[in-house]
């Protein structure tokens, strides 16, 4: 059971949960939606709201998702499902369906976006802006070695409604 936390009470340590921990981001509805492991993203306060940016590569199948829904999920776990975030970041929606994974229970948040009741933390995004990464902006080129293929990523900017955490 998950309880909706205070936006401006929340913590959370970022550079471990998001940088070294990674966390899985669903877009679509509770009838159609797909889930990634995510390890690049950001939170912080913009145009007086809190926000959250995801980086999501054109090729990534979550991407058409991201592209076709307003809101977007941010699913925290427990180390005891490394393996479904390894699953997630390693296997396409095109390859498996995710929807199904047995053990993952998918909710449907308002008929806007899905999230994992197995998830200790959760915030619900509503998609407000996004821009594509374009090599031109660079100003410290190493970190074109990161796109090889110059496959950048799209920023999705994105207001967090909710946070929900476990009881």
């Amino acid at each position: 059971m998950h309880n909706e936390v205070n936006i401006f009470d929340f913590n959370i340590p970022v550079f471990q949960s998001i940088g070294k921990e990674s966390y899985l981001l669903v877009s679509g509805t509770i009838e159609q939606f797909n889930c990634m492991t995510v390890g690049w993203s950001a939170i912080g306060y913009l145009w007086r709201k809190p926000m959250a940016f995801v980086f999501v590569r054109p090729q990534r199948y979550t991407f058409q998702f991201m592209e076709k829904y307003q809101y977007f999920s941010m699913n925290f776990f427990d180390s005891q499902f490394s393996n479904i975030l390894e699953l997630c970041g390693t296997k396409s929606g095109r390859e498996i369906n995710k929807m199904e994974i047995k053990e993952l229970t998918p909710i449907n948040y308002d008929n806007k976006t899905v999230y994992y009741n197995e998830a200790h933390t959760v915030f619900i995004c509503k998609k407000v802006y996004s821009q594509d990464i374009q090599e031109k902006n660079f100003l410290e080129t190493s970190f074109l070695n990161l796109y090889p293929n110059q496959d950048f990523h799209r920023i999705y900017y994105g207001e967090i409604e909710k946070i929900y955490q476990i009881k």
